[in-house]
């Protein structure tokens, strides 16, 4: 969600009040001396009255949550019960915004409709009059619309469950593991898990969230999660140090921001994030009545964010701390850098699993088999990510390792690089009675789950790919070249009359030389209107512009911008992609962008389709419904080549 500034949170509460005073000052420039004037002027107090009360609330919202947010920055205590207190006033300033702002747009609106029944007779005032009345309903139901939504919006503070395609393991089928685990907690001063869950994907993490299992399980209080992926490609020591880390989090005053904060602050953003995407109906009613309340929402979440994110890194520094104590610096510092480097290629190996490129019935075995080819691995992008975390974003691994002191050296790169071997999954072995059992009885549950999913997304993608087969040709309007080739005509007549033969300022000179610029840029955009400007094909875009064909699979998406009668598309490339465009501005219709990695087109005036003998002009949806189109289909074929 995109922030807002202060200034955008006052603007409809502001125009609102500006527009009451001034029907404030139009009531009272003729005298008051009818009913209906006096009826007026009342209403327009009123709307100055509510949206005087929509900024008082907005002002609150804005003092209690810049001040909360500097204070906690003290420590996560005062994060904790900051936040709290911001997150039981929200709601109840969010209802007072919608309601003030709501009941005033109603007072403005009927106080022009009763304008209107004194001043404009005859049919036609008759239809303005229904018309008006007509919005204030619509206005009317979108004020209870948005009331009806108070207990969504205390319950959009409500912790969701975690779901996870694990299994949970019990004490008594595994207790080696939870003796383990047990041993760590003790040498580290840790708090023990309720549950322990397995599963091939995600990182190793810890939620007191409920976790619902691929069983059916719901599961309640401290959850350890444990990926057998890694798991099998990490050693013992390594294994324990990233353990360490996690149950750090339930330790001390971290144990706190753990159980009630992360899990109730990522709660807070989901929801606040449907309730802006789903927010629906007639779009300036949204802008009145309910967009307001949602961005001020928006806007305390993220006045939040900076310390949150300061305190995220803190407490990452910690719990790396606390794994180095259960086991090592360097096994903590390897154990990251290993990670980081087996990320890619175990996501790719359990995305080739998903997509039944790899058929197995132990994902475990398939996995260590597969990453023994795997060498050497990748090292160099490794130290400056980020490990993946379904809570939180982690700082980057080097900044990690720095603050362990542990030197980066050649010593714990190759260590973190090592070769995968057919002995790495022993270490696992110890910990479960029956590790390959373990493993085969999850994939066969695995499998259970993503082939209806992965038969529903194939006809999905098969549905996809015949939308956009055919050749379409976009055409540039010849309308607007010739707009400047007579514009420019005149102005060449028109000057060159006044510089020959009137005594005019030498300002007027410019004329002549403006028209034939005006003609020489007309003629030329009149001559690129012979030939189609863009041709879609199933896989690529073609043009006299571009040198070579630009393939659909390697555009990610697109994006158009108007600004008076000119048109930019923008295609924004995958970043392995380099197409071999010219970079100039100058006269250029097509060029690339290298800041965005985007193929940018910029088209003056309309575009317009060929459709059979003639060509109809297009509007900016059904162009951006277009280019969707062609490129959906064309992933959709490049994927369904992969199934």
């Amino acid at each position: 969600m995109e922030r807002k500034g202060i200034l955008y949170l006052f603007t409809v509460p502001v125009s609102l009040f500006f527009y009451a005073l001034w029907l404030c000052w139009r009531v009272g420039d003729a005298p008051i001396s009818d009913n209906v004037e006096m009826f007026r002027w009342a209403l327009a107090r009123s709307a100055i009255l509510l949206t005087g009360g929509a900024l008082l609330v907005v002002g609150t919202a804005i003092c209690v949550c810049t001040t909360s947010a500097r204070a906690s920055h003290h420590s996560q205590t005062i994060l904790i019960n900051k936040f709290t207190l911001c997150r039981r006033l929200l709601p109840v300033l969010m209802v007072g915004e919608i309601v003030a702002c709501g009941l005033a747009t109603i007072c403005l609106v009927l106080s022009e409709v009763i304008w209107t029944l004194s001043h404009i007779g005859g049919a036609g005032g008759f239809k303005l009059v229904v018309i008006l009345l007509l919005a204030v309903g619509v206005i009317f139901w979108m004020l209870i619309k948005s009331l009806a939504s108070i207990k969504r919006c205390f319950a959009i503070f409500k912790q969701e469950d975690t779901d996870s395609y694990g299994i949970n393991i019990t004490e008594a089928c595994n207790p080696m593991l939870w003796r383990w685990v047990r041993d760590l907690t003790e040498r580290g001063r840790l708090t023990v898990p309720d549950n322990i869950v397995v599963g091939f994907f995600e990182c190793f993490y810890v939620t007191a969230n409920a976790v619902n299992t691929i069983d059916g399980e719901r599961l309640t209080g401290n959850t350890l999660y444990l990926p057998l992926t890694y798991m099998a490609l990490l050693d013992e020591n390594e294994v324990a140090a990233v353990i360490g880390h996690e149950l750090g989090h339930f330790t001390g005053e971290d144990t706190q921001y753990s159980l009630r904060f992360a899990p109730l602050y990522a709660g807070i953003e989901n929801s606040l994030e449907h309730m802006a995407n789903s927010s629906q109906g007639f779009s300036w009613l949204d802008r009145i009545v309910l967009r307001p309340s949602l961005d001020m929402g928006v806007w305390f979440l993220q006045s939040f964010h900076e310390t949150v994110s300061y305190w995220s890194r803190v407490r990452e520094h910690a719990a790396d701390s606390m794994g180095a104590e259960v086991s090592s610096p360097m096994a903590m510092a390897s154990a990251l850098l290993r990670m980081s480097v087996l990320d890619e290629p175990v996501s790719r190996f359990l995305d080739d699993m998903i997509r039944k490129q790899i058929v197995s019935d132990c994902w475990l075995a398939s996995l260590v088999t597969a990453l023994q080819s795997v060498n050497p691995f990748e090292l160099h992008n490794a130290i400056d990510s980020e490990i993946a975390h379904p809570m939180d974003s982690h700082p980057t691994t080097r900044a990690r390792i720095a603050l362990l002191a542990v030197e980066l050296d050649d010593q714990l790169q190759t260590r973190a690089v090592r070769p995968v071997t057919a002995s790495d999954g022993d270490f696992i072995r110890k910990l479960f009675s029956d590790v390959d059992a373990l493993c085969s009885s999850l994939t066969q549950k695995l499998l259970g789950h993503i082939v209806p999913q992965r038969e529903a997304y194939r006809q999905a993608l098969e549905t996809e790919a015949v939308l956009a087969t055919e050749s379409v040709a976009l055409w540039t309007s010849k309308k607007e070249p010739w707009y400047m080739i007579v514009l420019g005509f005149l102005m060449l007549l028109g000057g060159g009359y006044l510089v020959l033969f009137c005594t005019v300022s030498a300002w007027f000179w410019m004329l002549p030389f403006a028209g034939t610029a005006s003609g020489i840029l007309g003629v030329i955009t009149l001559r690129r209107t012979r030939q189609p400007l863009l041709v879609f094909t199933s896989d690529s875009i073609t043009s006299s512009w571009l040198p070579q064909p630009l393939p659909l699979k390697y555009v990610s998406n697109g994006e158009l911008t108007i600004v008076s009668s000119s048109l930019t598309i923008k295609l924004f490339l995958n970043e392995e992609y380099q197409p071999n465009v010219t970079t100039k501005r100058f006269m250029q219709a097509i060029r690339f962008n290298p800041r965005q990695h985007a193929i940018i087109i910029v088209v003056s005036g309309s575009l317009l389709r060929q459709q059979e003998m003639k060509k109809v002009k297009l509007d900016a949806q059904a162009l951006m419904t277009l280019i969707g189109q062609y490129i959906g289909s064309a992933h959709a074929r490049a994927e369904l080549a992969d199934f």
